[in-house]
């Protein structure tokens, strides 16, 4: 018994189950620390989420509160409170209007403007 635990293929033959072990113990840590990885960005996904929900939540309020009720009656039908007066400016009126006309050019006239003349 002694002899065999010795002789070279037995301590060979040990090496390469060592070796194996090795492998196996390193793959299954590569692949503790990958699923450690999602999880860490998982929790993280979770947490905006919450955020976001958080957010959703508070401006579903705003949107059912009266504030946002009477802000859009007042911009939309322009309705006012009871002793108010709307007042409602008209911008334009009296103002001249300058519009550009535009130049039909050939494509010739166009690059020839383009290169020769300044600007």
């Amino acid at each position: 018994m002694a002899k065999i635990l010795q002789s070279k293929g037995f301590i060979i033959f040990l090496i390469i189950i060592l070796v194996f072990i090795i492998i196996g113990f390193g793959k299954e840590g590569y692949k503790f620390f990958r699923v450690r990885q999602n999880i860490k960005s998982l929790e993280r996904e979770i947490e905006e989420l919450e955020k976001e929900n958080q957010e959703l939540k508070s401006m579903e309020k705003y949107f059912d509160s009266q504030d946002f009720l009477e802000k859009q009656a007042r911009l939309k039908l322009n309705l006012t409170k009871l002793g108010e007066k709307l007042i409602i400016i008209k911008i334009g009126e009296g103002i001249e209007k300058k519009e550009k006309t535009v130049e039909e050019l050939s494509n010739f006239q166009l690059w020839w403007r383009y290169f020769f003349e300044k600007r």
